[in-house]
């Protein structure tokens, strides 16, 4: 946004607004040679100059964010992700006239830019349910090659992009519903997105450590995610005080690659699962939570 798309005011104060005044400027003061004047940021003369200078933000920010490796996790590790990020820049930065990021008003630094936007939305179905609906677009960009037609943008880390990740996305309820949510808090429709997908450990060995996937949602998909997002909303709300009787969904628990953690609870004793149900503690807040409901 401030280099390529010529906003700087803008881009400083999303940066401010995302990561807060102080550790925004903070790291901002850690680029090698940066020194803020005004609005003159990432002066750079060349793409390899503001290749660096964006590299050495990325890794002030990540420095910044609090995260601790896990001894278990060799995966999702902070070298790793330093990793990940240079692959996403180099891959991303050089494309990015295609994708100018969506400004609502080019002389107002502080109007709705499309970065990191929290949505919090009522769904209403035809019965007069109503259901409350959270999460957090990550992007919204114009695609140039289609007249700047708006195309939402969902990033993701993944251990692994094959064939199988790709195609996932397709008929993904996710992407449908950020695309009717994000319809709403921009003001028109958004049937466009692409899934931008990075391997959270590259190993630069033959396979693919960063995929763009192309979609395209009409009124059927939306449809289709509405059913399922009530019918997931009835489940829920007809087992949340008895979860004894609620159906076991087998085939997730070796989801994602991994073995489900709630495995030790779901093969105990019903007594035992009692016991262990009482000892639980609530589970931190999604960062769209925290957004929504804590400010």
């Amino acid at each position: 946004m401030f280099n390529v798309d010529k906003k700087p005011k803008h881009a400083m104060y999303a940066g401010e607004r995302i990561f807060g005044y102080k550790r925004w400027h903070d790291c901002v003061d850690q680029v090698k040679g940066l020194r803020l004047k005004g609005t003159d940021f990432f002066n750079a003369g060349d793409w390899g100059v503001l290749r660096e200078h964006l590299l050495e933000l990325n890794f002030a920010i990540l420095a910044s964010s609090g995260f601790v490796d896990n001894p278990d996790d060799q995966v999702r590790t902070l070298e790793n992700m330093q990793l990940a990020t240079i692959c996403y820049v180099d891959e991303c930065l050089p494309k990015m006239e295609n994708w100018p990021i969506y400004v609502e008003d080019d002389k107002d630094p502080r109007s709705f830019v499309g970065i990191e936007q929290v949505f919090d939305v009522v769904v209403t179905f035809e019965d007069g349910k109503e259901v409350r609906y959270i999460g957090t677009v990550d992007g919204l960009v114009h695609h140039v090659k289609f007249g700047h037609a708006p195309v939402m943008d969902e990033n993701k880390t993944a251990a692994r992009l094959d064939a199988g990740w790709r195609a996932k996305w397709e008929l993904s309820h996710q992407i449908s519903g950020y695309c009717y949510a994000a319809s709403i808090i921009f003001g028109f429709p958004i049937v466009r997105s692409r899934v931008t997908g990075v391997k959270i450990k590259p190993t630069y060995r033959g396979e693919d450590v960063y995929v763009v996937e192309p979609l395209v949602r009409d009124e059927e998909t939306f449809e289709t995610w509405a059913a399922w997002f009530r019918h997931t909303v009835d489940m829920y709300e007809q087992y949340v005080g008895d979860f004894e009787r609620a159906p076991r969904y087998t085939h997730s628990c070796n989801r994602y690659f991994r073995p489900c953690a709630l495995i030790p609870f779901c093969c105990d004793s019903k007594e035992g699962r009692q016991i262990q149900f009482q000892e639980m503690i609530p589970a931190d807040k999604s960062p769209s939570e925290r957004a929504v409901m804590e400010g």
